[in-house]
């Protein structure tokens, strides 16, 4: 039976119809859901970005990080330098908590300060007059990609989606979508990844967004849906870092954006 909350409007994709199904699977399992907290970093991850106005990736003159093709909005893979078509999809092998860390100023050489910046600490909350948190706020999924999928080598479609600042708003909605799925693993949802803009009413700056949606459910006993639950257990307990730098323009960095992500 269809669930009809999670499925208005979702169609499966074109090419997509052996791994995917709009139908709830049935039961409920047993173990971990995937709601766990983070231990210590560890390993080293690759992610998936967004193209901003600033991006390094779409500036030609920027060698080391140029993706070519690339342009405003674009999602792209921050190892394999390439552009990735929309929309993705994905499922979740891993959600950890909020995070805070501290950087330190590009004009002192950058590079992370304090990787573990505990919540309510004074450098993770606005200045008096409005000025941002010495630390950066990221939420971190560990996801598998279903766009491209090789079911005989799962681990080239694991990739961090890493979102601080503006992107937050986007976390919180992925996190909304993943409670109202009930008691079912975590890596069994799928859901898709658009991108969009928006205007800054304070700056008047345009800035890339990240979008997610409800897209369906694994197809229950097919090869992808037993790669993605051997993940899960793979990776639940695992120690992980991703790839951070305090410069990255990936989402748009002002403390009103980040002050309208809070609420």
């Amino acid at each position: 039976m269809t669930d009809k909350k999670q499925t208005d409007v979702v169609t499966i994709p074109k090419g997509m119809e052996d791994l995917m199904t709009l139908d709830r699977p049935e039961g409920h399992d047993e173990g971990t859901l995937g709601n766990e907290g983070i231990g210590r970093a560890d390993i080293l991850m690759p992610r998936i970005g967004l193209a901003q106005k600033m991006s390094p990736e779409i500036d030609p003159t920027n060698a080391a990080r140029y993706i070519e093709g690339l342009a405003f909005t674009d999602l792209f893979h921050s190892t394999l330098k390439k552009k990735l078509p929309q929309p993705i999809h994905f499922v979740i092998l891993r959600r950890d908590d909020p995070r805070w860390i501290e950087f330190n100023p590009l004009d002192e050489g950058g590079g992370i300060k304090d990787l573990d910046v505990h919540r309510g600490d004074a450098r993770t909350k606005f200045g008096p007059d409005g000025e941002k948190p010495i630390a950066a706020e990221f939420h971190d999924f560990i996801i598998l990609l279903l766009t491209g999928f090789d079911l005989s080598s799962p681990m080239d479609s694991i990739v961090a989606l890493s979102l601080k600042s503006s992107a937050i708003k986007a976390a919180k909605h992925l996190n909304l979508l993943i409670q109202l799925r009930g008691p079912k693993l975590i890596c069994k949802g799928v859901y898709s990844l658009t991108t969009g803009h928006e205007t800054d009413k304070k700056t008047q700056g345009v800035y890339a967004t990240y979008k997610v949606a409800n897209a369906g459910w694994l197809k229950p006993d097919s090869g992808v849906e037993k790669a993605a639950i051997e993940l899960f257990e793979a990776w639940k307990d695992r120690t992980v870092e991703f790839e951070r730098e305090p410069d990255d323009p990936d989402s748009f960095d002002t403390a009103a954006m980040e002050q309208t992500a809070d609420m």
